[in-house]
């Protein structure tokens, strides 16, 4: 799943928790639930084959996906709630470490740990159910917008 809607359940999380440690983890934990629901976006690279290629591809969807997020938090400051900005801080980097994590062992080749990469996996294929990005993408857009609509 992208991160805006992880940044969207971290939002949320921070209207109903002042203490920053419980929400990194109930950031966490709602990382891990979105992540266990069919999102459709595990092929969005499927198209290109050159390796180099689908890296630039995939880091294009993450850069506009990281732009996304950070404008829905700076969105969330100037007009959301008044809420603690460190209970803030903990959700949205609870939202984020799974996926921080994933990314740095995949990119630094950090082998010790790709047990966590096959956990994350699992995760995604938990149900065991593959759709066309064509259907995820607005699935995103979906629970972006009602996770937003729940926060203000």
């Amino acid at each position: 799943m992208f991160l805006t809607p992880h940044t969207s359940a971290a939002l949320w999380i921070s209207t109903k928790v002042t203490d920053p440690i419980m929400a990194f983890i109930l950031g966490v934990v709602s990382h891990v639930i979105l992540d266990m629901i069919p999102h459709g976006d595990d092929h969005l690279a499927d198209h290109i084959t050159n390796k180099r290629d689908k890296f630039y591809y995939e880091l294009k969807i993450a850069t506009v996906d990281t732009i996304v997020a950070g404008l829905l938090i700076l969105f969330f400051l100037v007009n959301g709630p008044i809420v603690n900005n460190w209970a803030l801080l903990g959700a949205v980097l609870g939202a984020w470490v799974p996926d921080l994590t994933w990314l740095a062992i995949e990119y630094f080749k950090l082998n010790n740990f790709y047990n966590y990469i096959v956990y994350h996996g699992k995760l995604h294929n938990i149900f065991n159910w593959q759709y066309s990005p064509v259907y995820g993408v607005p699935f995103q857009i979906i629970v972006t917008l009602l996770m937003l609509k729940m926060t203000f």
